[in-house]
């Protein structure tokens, strides 16, 4: 029996030494062909626009990706054809799943290759083609079936994230209103409160103190539940034409940050317009803001960056030069419930995810050598299927 997953594809497939030491003899006679090869693949993506909305970058991202395309080719044909390469292969389809690229394209890709290697077999007829054919053909099977596996990791792992979120919708809907009561009560009650005392004695610092931090908590209490609702309702983004400067500072405002926290937008310019829903994605804003408050302890600046890498996409960064974010929390870091914070509720991250999702775009943690940057892609046109998501 196979020890691994890649074991078991590999044996199914029929691929064994001997296939491999074919496509090492492929390989010089293809490696010239490598450059005609990557130029039609990316040809073929920049003349499909639902392909072509993939790549963010413009021209320097495809210059990037040609190169990175050839060293692709070049470790299909000479392998090793170990757990390394599939380990390899499986973090590439993962971009492909974070990126959103459509299956169906990417097999039309896969066999885009695969004909360009089987020209490059019948323009040079070597002695051993027919067995070169299908060493071709055994490699992209297995290519293609570590691809959908990555689909299928990401597409159970929503489920789980639908699931938990199913859960967290009817827990926010059986007691939100409950504890709104309760907490409307309290705040009602801690302002007649203050009335009583009177300016003086609530302004004393032994008193002041209680006072606030009985406001502080109701105000925690309260976002809670707000966010909570919000992760359940799943409400369409209504969009508009919004200028994203005004945004930011409005999402400043309202995140009620400390003193010792400045948000810098000047890398925002000022006519840059997003079609959004502005409401909603100023709370992904404010969470953002609060997050990076959180990790800088209050103190530091959080930078805001944004341009149009290509027609079709705009990309915003948020960045604060606090500690970052450790390696094991990064692959949990959008999922619901989850927190690094002690009084953390992760909720915040997982609705700026959903959020962002019905807007067609993404959000994810960008690398980096100081802070946390969050980079959040956005479609400029909405495409057909975002209203339904």
């Amino acid at each position: 029996m196979p020890g691994t997953l890649f074991d078991g594809l590999k044996q199914y497939v029929g691929f064994t030494a001997a296939t491999s030491a074919a496509l090492a003899r492929l390989h010089p006679i293809a490696r010239p062909r490598f450059g005609a090869i990557v130029d039609d693949f990316y040809e073929a993506i920049e003349a499909h626009p639902e392909a072509r909305v993939a790549i963010t970058g413009g021209p320097a991202q495809i210059a990037r990706l040609k190169q990175t395309l050839t060293a692709w080719l070049d470790r299909l044909l000479l392998g090793p054809h170990d757990e390394d390469y599939y380990a390899l292969r499986a973090r590439i389809g993962r971009v492909h799943v974070r990126i959103d690229l459509p299956q169906a394209f990417m097999f039309t890709a896969m066999n885009r290759i695969r004909l360009r290697l089987m020209e490059v077999i019948g323009a040079h007829r070597p002695p051993d083609a027919d067995l070169l054919l299908h060493a071709v053909n055994q490699i992209l099977d297995l290519e293609l079936a570590i691809m959908l596996e990555t689909y299928r990791e990401d597409l159970t792992a929503k489920q789980r994230g639908a699931e938990r979120l199913a859960t967290i919708g009817h827990f926010a809907a059986s007691i939100g209103h409950e504890l709104r009561n309760p907490l409307a009560v309290m705040e009602s009650s801690l302002f007649l409160l203050r009335q009583h005392l009177g300016p003086d004695t609530a302004a004393r610092a032994e008193v002041a103190k209680h006072l606030d931090r009985l406001s502080g908590e109701i105000v925690r209490a309260n976002k809670t539940i707000h966010d909570l609702l919000d992760l359940a309702r799943n409400r369409p983004p209504q969009r508009t034409a919004t200028r994203l400067r005004p945004l930011v500072d409005s999402a400043e405002a309202a995140s009620l940050l400390p003193p010792g926290i400045r948000v810098k937008a000047a890398a925002v310019p000022p006519e840059l317009t997003i079609d959004v829903d502005a409401d909603q994605f100023r709370q992904v804003l404010i969470n953002l803001f609060t997050n990076a408050t959180h990790a800088m302890s209050g103190r530091g600046t959080i930078q805001v960056m944004a341009d149009m890498p290509t027609p079709h996409a705009i990309r915003i960064h948020v960045q604060d030069d606090g500690p970052g974010i450790g390696a094991e929390a990064r692959q949990h870091l959008f999922e619901a419930l989850f927190t690094t914070k002690a009084k953390g509720t992760g909720l915040g991250l997982a609705l700026c995810r959903r959020i962002l999702e019905a807007h067609g775009g993404t959000i994810e943690l960008a690398p980096g050598d100081r802070g946390a940057t969050f980079l959040l892609t956005v479609p400029r046109e909405p495409r057909p299927d975002d209203a339904a998501a």
